[in-house]
This record gives structure tokens, C-alpha cells and sequence, in this order.
């Protein structure tokens, strides 16, 4: 009997000591194991979002207008026609510009702009950006746009125009959101840029 009762305390206590971890287990590895069964699903989340927005951003520029998402130097070596010019006419179905200064190519000296035009129930904002000094406006990371979003969606851009304001129009690429910008002075940021940009050959 007793070496029965020894032999069973002894494999209980060996038993015991094997199923007993080597090293007191903490909250550290509580969350590692979250992590690790986490990871999986963190990274499925992450490639669902970015296969969505990629499929979105298709979807909703099947057929980009002319200009669309180009940056600023794409934007003026792309384009033909560039003009400082002045609105001597406004409507819902057209503006009439008067060009003030031809800045690359040649152009008439009015010209009716019937493309990426709001009605004139929409508000117009009057805004410059503070004459283009805005790091917000050069910033390749966000788009600022004066214009409105449509009813088409991102891709549509449209404008508002006031009668006698100045613009910098983009003749042909009508489709970019800054190709209609307000200029208020001759010291505007983004009309000096355009200028040394045409003067430089781009």
C-alpha cells in the first residue's frame, strides 16, 4: 500500500509539473494572442477597402472630361489655350468671356463657354484662396476645388461664374478643377506660376 500511494503521488506530481508552463504567463501574452488572431483579419480588412475604393474611383470616371485629375505642370504643358479673361456675360445656358491677356497659344478675343457651368440659382463663392497662397491649394494630397460638387459626382466638375470677375481659364481642359480659378490681383500665386511655367517651355 504505501509504495502503491507513493508511485500515484509521484505520476499526479509529474503530471502536474509537465501541464504547468515553465514561465508565469502575463497580460503581454493575452495580447499577442489577440494580435495574432487579429492579423488575418486586419489585413483582409485593409485590401477590401482598397480594392473598394479603387473599383469606386473606376466607376465613377469610366469617361474622365478633359484636364481631370492632372496636376498643375501636367495641367499647363497639357494644355493648348490659356487666357486670362473676363466675364462680360452670364447665363444659364452660357458665359461670355472677354480675354483680357493670352498666356500660351492664341485665342479670339471673346469666346462662349458653354461646358462645366452651374445654373445661377446655385451661390456663387467669390474665393481666391487668398490669391492662391493657400498651401491647402498646391497640396497634392487633398483636391480644393471652389467649385461644387454636381449631381454627376467627383468627376463632374462644374463652376459658378459672376459677371465682371476674372478668371484664368484652361480652354481645353475644362474637366480640371482648377481650370477656372478666380484671380483678383496681378500678384496672384497661382497666375505668376502659370506665367513662369508657359515662359519656361513646359
Amino acid at each position: 500500500m504505501p509504495n502503491k500511494f507513493v508511485n500515484r503521488t509521484f505520476i499526479a506530481t509529474f503530471r502536474s509539473a509537465v501541464a504547468t508552463p515553465l514561465y508565469r504567463k502575463t497580460t503581454l501574452h493575452k495580447k499577442c494572442l489577440l494580435q495574432r488572431r487579429y492579423e488575418p483579419m486586419k489585413s483582409l480588412a485593409v485590401v477590401s477597402l482598397l480594392v473598394f475604393f479603387v473599383s469606386l474611383n473606376a466607376v465613377a470616371c469610366s469617361a474622365p472630361p478633359p484636364g481631370y485629375s492632372m496636376n498643375h505642370k501636367v495641367l499647363i504643358k497639357s494644355t493648348e489655350t490659356i487666357v486670362l479673361a473676363k466675364t462680360i456675360k452670364v447665363t444659364d445656358k452660357v458665359v461670355v468671356f472677354e480675354v483680357l491677356e493670352s498666356i500660351k497659344g492664341e485665342s479670339e478675343k471673346e469666346f462662349f463657354w458653354r461646358r462645366s457651368r452651374l445654373s445661377k440659382s446655385v451661390k456663387h463663392i467669390s474665393t481666391d484662396f487668398n490669391r492662391h497662397s493657400e498651401p491647402a491649394f498646391w497640396s497634392s494630397e487633398q483636391l480644393v476645388r471652389r467649385s461644387p460638387i454636381s449631381k454627376g459626382g467627383i468627376c463632374n466638375i462644374v463652376f459658378t461664374y459672376e459677371l465682371g470677375e476674372v478668371y484664368l481659364v484652361f480652354r481645353e481642359s475644362w474637366g480640371n478643377a482648377h481650370s477656372n480659378e478666380i484671380i483678383k490681383s496681378n500678384d496672384d500665386k497661382w497666375l505668376t506660376f502659370v506665367k513662369k511655367a508657359v515662359a519656361s517651355g513646359l
